[in-house]
């Protein structure tokens, strides 16, 4: 016992170990997955600086768009523009190795060249084999270096030329160029590219490069510039006198003392006075940048990511500028980007210039509606007094005609005729049938006011032509008097006068495009208006009347169609029968000489035992006499039964389906051929179940099916040159709810290919056959519910199985 209790504990404390251990595995799976990216942002200058803080911005919005909160940055600025000093190099590199000595960096990202050109000095010192993306340089910062497999990056392509050329464009007049930049490392490396690109203009314009001088001294020599001038600024990191600037700050200080407008190369320099330029786009720069590090960071090595060399470059400009140099925004170049545009008042006020004018409008509105729902309001009432009592009709005349069965709808018509007459106070209303595609119509149903005249049932084309032209075309008439009629309508016009109409509406019935009939209401009393609203009304009740013709109809054609195949299905159930009682006729003609032999054998053995019968009366034996006897009554009875089954068989009757035991229908057909059988040298092997259920059906078909195979197979087995002629037919229930009989010969057999095609009509391969047996034979098996079919035997010759439920 205490065994027994002790098991289910020990399983209970293996399960919580097992919970224990999924969870620890959880939380570490999850701790791993959580596990930050660490990224090194190395700037070879401030952050702060303007053009560093968009590629910085950049930068991080793009990591984290994809990283979220999984990534920390390590910023570091190395500031070389405040640290001049010849071992400060030195002093970096043993600063940054202590540093991020414990520190596991996943990417660096060096920005501007410097940064660069540092790591290729000491980045395997200090950062060994860490994947490094560069951005910020152009392609002379790599000229002579060689870059290490785990460092890629995109290069800055810095365009000078198209900026001079823009400026030359929007002041044709320009005779002088100053350049103005300072004298950093970097400032003259910027120049040296620029004095490059614009040597091929020094044959059309004055170029002075204002590169060494003070900051007082550059921004005194632009304030005095000669007329027809321009100004490109570069960059200014630091001036002549080696003093450090912003490079924003120093534009400002420079294009607010300038008497020329200034144009730049860079979008981050717009807003600070100059007038615009063919400009690089630092933010984009900065974007792609990170994407080449998020697919480092995703598993792509450096190596397999080319260095590329962007050309995100834009014609920008600042509208203030713009205005403040009388420069006309059409003059610009197409798709040009024109920033800090002055709102004007109505940009300004537009909400509540808005807001002030909609007060108005609606003010307007309001007084105006008002001054019109006076006027309005008792005309209103009476039209949704008149619309409420209509579409109260229109619902009542809807449910009455669409929901009733069709032997009522007759009546059910005439009913809702009489109530639109009567509401809408017409004086005749008459539904009209157009059949057989004639060209008058007949009145189906109609309604007459009392002590109005009664209306002709038929209407005929010759008496309204007018009208039934106008019909066949599916277009309504509205009549409010006869001097409204046309001139070509004088013939129609007679008759109404001569019928005391004085006034009319005839609206076609329309049902699948095709004109059906029509629905008219008349007036005799006095003549009447059609007011506009009234037309749309009658056209409703016409499409309800419409529908319910178009029920009636289809009732019709479905009962007709009905009809028709219930003939064609007895027909063809007639021409079956009479094929398949021809058929057994034909098979029981082949049987002759086998039915002969029955009747012949027990009629032969009726004489013999008559004869014997007479001698025994004369030798007076009684009891011999009573087995002589008897044998003649069994004779008798077989050659009865015999018969019995050929005028079964012979007989033109209905099928009666009953209860069978397909044991005595297979007995009573191998006793029929049995002696053919054995004429032909066929050797027959029967076995049948003993406890066989009971399938229902007709007797006669079913022998006819079963006789049908036997001559099959007999008819294949007289082919045989040699070998064995063997018939075996077996009776056995499948365990599924149904019975089998199979009919195996040994015959010739059929192809794989044609077992299938045995069983259609008209294919046969008896040399004089008609091809019909089998046909026949399988549909009365499926006529039973069950199905035949015939399987190609292993050996030789042909298995047929007939299946039915039991």
């Amino acid at each position: 016992m205490k065994a027994r209790r002790g098991a289910p504990r020990i399983r209970h404390l293996g399960f919580c170990l097992l919970i224990v251990l999924i969870f620890l595995l959880v939380l570490d799976a999850s701790a791993t997955s959580a596990a930050p990216r660490n990224v090194l942002l190395l700037y070879d200058e401030q952050t702060e600086l303007p053009g560093l803080a968009v590629l910085h911005a950049s930068l991080r919005s793009r990591f984290r768009a994809d990283l979220s909160d999984n990534i920390d940055f390590y910023i570091e600025s190395m500031r070389l523009s405040q640290f001049r000093e010849s071992d400060y190099d030195q002093i970096l590199r043993d600063h940054y190795q202590r540093k991020y000595a414990g520190k596991p960096i996943d990417l660096i990202v060096a920005v501007m060249g410097p940064s660069l050109e540092f790591l290729l000095r000491h980045g395997e010192t200090i950062f060994p084999g860490i994947p490094i993306v560069f951005c910020g340089a152009d392609a002379s910062d790599l000229e002579g270096k060689t870059l290490r497999p785990n460092i890629t990056g995109v290069l800055v392509k810095r365009l000078f030329a198209p900026t001079l050329d823009l400026a030359l464009r929007l002041h044709p007049e320009t005779r002088h160029v100053f350049v103005v930049g300072g004298v950093s490392p970097f400032d003259r490396r910027l120049q040296a590219s620029v004095r490059h690109e614009l040597r091929p203009y020094e044959d059309r314009v004055i170029i002075t490069y204002l590169t060494g001088l003070e900051m007082e001294q550059t921004v005194q020599a632009l304030a005095t510039v000669p007329p027809h001038s321009v100004v490109l600024y570069v960059t200014l990191f630091a001036d002549g006198a080696g003093r450090a600037f912003v490079p924003h700050d120093a534009l400002s200080l420079i294009a607010g003392a300038a008497a020329a407008p200034v144009y730049v190369f860079v979008d981050q320099f717009l807003g600070r006075g100059a007038v615009g330029g063919h400009v690089y786009s630092l933010d984009k720069h900065g974007t792609h940048a990170a994407e080449i590090g998020l697919r480092i960071l995703g598993g792509e090595t450096p190596a397999s990511i080319a260095v590329s060399e962007l050309t995100t470059h834009a014609d920008m400009f600042d509208a203030r500028q713009l205005q403040r140099w009388n420069i006309d925004e059409r003059r610009l170049p197409p798709r040009s980007i024109v920033l800090f545009r002055p709102a004007s008042v109505l940009a300004l006020y537009r909400p509540y210039i808005g807001a002030g004018l909609t007060l108005l409008v609606v003010q307007a509105a309001l007084i105006v509606g008002l001054l019109v729902n006076r006027s309005q309001r008792r005309r209103a009432r009476r039209s949704l007094a008149e619309r409420l009592r209509f579409e109260t009709l229109l619902s009542e005349v809807s449910a009455a005609l669409l929901t009733h069965r069709t032997n009522e709808i007759d009546r059910e018509i005439e009913h809702m005729l009489q109530r639109v007459g009567e509401e809408m106070d017409f004086d005749r209303a008459i539904l009209s049938e157009r059949t057989g595609g004639r060209p008058e119509a007949r009145a189906t149903h109609l309604w007459t006011r009392d002590g109005v005249a009664a209306a002709p049932r038929t209407f005929d084309a010759d008496t309204y032509p007018w009208i039934a032209t106008r019909l066949a075309a599916g277009e309504p008439i509205h009549v409010p008097q006869l001097d409204a009629l046309p001139a070509q309508a004088s013939v129609d016009r007679q008759s109404f006068e001569r019928a005391g109409i004085r006034s009319l509406t005839v609206v076609p019935l329309v049902v699948e495009e095709m004109v059906v009939g029509a629905l008219g209401f008349s007036s005799l009393r006095r003549e009447r208006a059609w007011p506009p609203e009234l037309v749309p009304r009658l056209q409703l009740l016409a499409d309800v009347f419409a529908n319910v013709l178009a029920r009636k109809q289809a009732d019709r054609a479905l009962r007709e169609s009905d009809e028709r195949r219930r003939q064609a299905e007895q027909e063809v159930q007639r021409q079956r029968e009479e094929l398949a009682h021809a058929l057994r006729v034909a098979t029981l003609a082949e049987l002759t000489t086998s039915l002969a032999h029955e009747l012949k054998q027990p009629l032969t053995a009726v004489v013999l035992n008559a004869q014997v019968g007479r001698r025994l009366l004369e030798t007076a034996s009684g009891q011999e006499l009573v087995e002589v006897l008897d044998d003649i009554r069994r004779d008798a009875t077989r050659a009865a039964d015999v018969i019995q089954r050929l005028r079964a068989l012979l007989q033109k009757r209905e099928p009666q389906h009953k209860p069978l035991d397909l044991n005595d229908v297979v007995g009573s057909v191998v006793t029929l051929v049995r002696h053919d059988l054995e004429h032909a040298h066929v050797s027959l092997r029967l076995t049948l179940h003993e406890a066989l259920p009971l399938v229902r059906g007709d007797a006669v078909q079913l022998q006819q099916v079963i006789l049908n195979l036997l001559l099959n197979a007999r008819e294949a087995l007289s082919t045989l040159q040699s070998g064995p002629r063997a018939l075996d037919v077996a009776t056995k229930p499948d365990g599924h709810g149904f019975v089998r009989v199979t009919v195996r010969d040994s015959g010739v057999g059929v192809p794989e290919s044609e077992l299938t095609r045995i069983f259609e009509p008209f294919v046969t391969t008896k040399a004089h056959g008609l091809g019909m047996g089998l046909a026949i034979s399988r549909s009365i098996i499926e006529s039973h519910g069950g199905r035949i079919w015939a399987t190609a035997n292993e050996d030789h010759g042909l298995t047929v199985h007939v299946q039915l439920p039991a």
